[in-house]
């Protein structure tokens, strides 16, 4: 491996140490002063974050977790254009007992010309996930838009469905209908079916 390609791999180690070690300080020691950082889908409604404000969002979501490490599964790198390609297994143990937390994500990194700090990184995360995190563990500015995925928040906690959410009224509107229609052929048949 080149001199090159080896310090951007461990400028990616370090990224990725970073955030396992639950510690804002060393997770923005990769970062560029100019830093941007993305989360996709657009659908999530997550707005683009600075250094400053990704770091917020860093210690916030760090304040849940008592052990997280990000596992790759795989690096790509590419070189000539300072890229590399991360697919990575989040997993941690929440705080307060709530049990293991496990996802993955997928980051793309704009890397500086030397290799030695990140500029950008666009990271597409599981949406469900995403969503659980937000509803369930995660601080009020976790910048989730829940308006845009399923109609309306659940309170932090709440098993139950949420009722304005579109696929819970189609299965109900669906569920209504069947009904409708049993009382009628009930009462077509002289309720007699067979």
């Amino acid at each position: 491996m080149d001199q090159a390609r080896s310090r951007q791999r461990k400028t990616i180690e370090a990224l990725l140490d970073g955030y396992g070690s639950l510690s804002v300080p060393q997770l923005l020691m990769t970062m560029s002063a100019d830093f941007h950082h993305q989360v996709l889908p657009e659908s999530l409604g997550m707005a683009a974050r600075n250094r400053e404000s990704f770091a917020q969002h860093a210690a916030g979501i760090f304040s849940i977790f008592d052990e997280f490490r990000m596992v790759p599964k795989s690096i790509v790198l590419d070189g000539p254009e300072n890229m590399a390609m991360v697919h990575a297994r989040m997993q941690g143990i929440l705080k307060g007992g709530a049990g293991d937390w496990i996802n993955e994500c997928v980051m793309m990194i704009q890397l500086s010309t030397d290799g030695t700090q990140v500029l950008k990184v666009t990271e597409f995360v599981d949406s469900a996930k995403a969503l659980e995190m937000a509803r369930k563990h995660a601080p009020d500015d976790f910048g989730v838009n829940y308006r845009g995925m399923d109609g309306g928040r659940q309170k932090r906690g709440d098993g139950h469905v949420m009722v304005g959410s579109k696929s819970i009224n189609l299965l109900f509107g669906l569920g209504i209908t069947q009904v409708f229609l049993v009382i009628i052929l009930l009462y077509l048949t002289g309720g007699v079916l067979f």
